[in-house]
């Protein structure tokens, strides 16, 4: 009796399966944009309420002062073109407070004394829960005349560090993650980087711009705005917006870019102008340029009087930033948006229409 044989199976030919994998491949392709456009939502829902978070502290920090922090304290007096508070720059440490110049011909010079203080963001940091950074902050602001040069790691406090590690509250979920810290060969070293930025108005960094209203914003050098002084109303008001800061490379270098430096407060450091527009394709008037318009982050070097440094809002989001109001709320704002609204919502006082045509 013969035996049937077992029925042969037939296998995918090499036709078959290069058409199962051509269709994988074109599934995977219509995929990863949806994938990628979801976790860019996603991103954004998270900035936007890092934003909500900064703003709200803000105005704590506001119930409990009676005034919103200055965008910057500084207390150089000036000199020449150079108006008080103006000037950016550290006094590379400077001395402590009563403590005498070696020098003699140095002791009444007030250059050597006084320089950059405390930005926006360190004086808000207990309400952030940052108590302990903060307290760090007020050692220093305490016991030196000038303030951001004591940052990052200085020798003279290793046991006080603050501002050399970035600070969860100031990263921006949708900018690509750089360790690398600002070194700039003046003082201020080993700075790290951050996305928020408070603004200055529609004018430049100057004090001749804050101190106007019709200009500046609710921030300013040695600014003390209340919410009410908000005459524009403040939900027609900028408070804080984005910056980006250059990625790790050698053009430049980049560790040298002043742009994205959350505990300094200079134009790109941690504070923006309305004078151009989000995402602006005109370069940014910086201390502490080193241009990369590769990057979407193109600059001019901008120095004395510096009262001209103005930095555009700029960041990783498609089509626009992230930018909250005077009172709180937040909202996605387009590159497109016309220039005259946004640097009607810049400045506190101008009476400007923000409404787009």
């Amino acid at each position: 009796m013969r035996v049937p044989s077992p029925p042969t199976r037939r296998g995918f030919t090499l036709i078959e399966l290069l058409v199962v994998i051509a269709i994988i491949a074109i599934l995977i392709g219509l995929l990863l944009p949806a994938v990628q456009k979801v976790r860019e939502a996603a991103a954004r829902m998270k900035c936007q309420n890092k934003l909500k978070q900064l703003t709200l502290a803000l105005h704590n920090y506001e119930s409990a002062n009676g005034v919103l922090p200055a965008g910057t304290v500084n207390t150089n007096p000036g000199n020449g073109t150079i108006a008080a508070g103006d000037d950016p720059n550290g006094r590379n440490g400077g001395t402590p407070y009563g403590k005498i110049i070696p020098y003699p011909e140095l002791q009444t010079d007030p250059f050597n004394n006084y320089g950059i203080g405390g930005p926006w963001i360190c004086f808000i940091l207990p309400y952030i829960e940052e108590e302990a950074l903060y307290k760090r902050f007020k050692r220093i602001e305490t016991e030196r005349a000038e303030v951001v040069d004591w940052f990052g790691k200085q020798p003279e406090y290793t046991d006080n560090l603050i501002g050399d590690k970035h600070l969860a509250a100031m990263d921006c979920p949708s900018h690509p993650f750089n360790d690398e810290q600002l070194s700039n060969g003046t003082g201020m070293e080993t700075l790290a980087r951050g996305n928020y930025a408070a603004c200055y108005g529609k004018g430049g960094y100057g004090s001749v711009y804050g101190n106007n209203e019709a200009i500046g914003g609710v921030f300013g050098n040695n600014s003390k705005v209340r919410l009410s002084d908000v005459k524009d109303g403040t939900s027609n008001t900028l408070a804080i917006s984005e910056l980006k800061y250059r990625l790790q490379s050698p053009t430049g270098p980049s560790f040298q870019d002043t742009r994205g430096t959350w505990g300094y407060g200079t134009m790109g450091g941690n504070v923006f102008s309305a004078r151009t527009g989000p995402n602006s394709s005109t370069p940014d008037a910086v201390w502490g340029c080193r241009n990369f318009p590769e990057e979407g982050m193109p600059c001019v070097q901008s120095g004395s009087p510096y009262r001209e440094m103005a930095c555009a809002a700029r960041s990783y989001h498609s089509g626009g930033v992230n930018a909250s109001r005077a009172d709180g709320s937040v909202q996605f704002v387009a590159d497109n948006i016309p220039l005259l609204v946004w640097q009607a919502l810049g400045s506190r006082g101008g009476g400007e229409s923000t409404t787009e045509p």
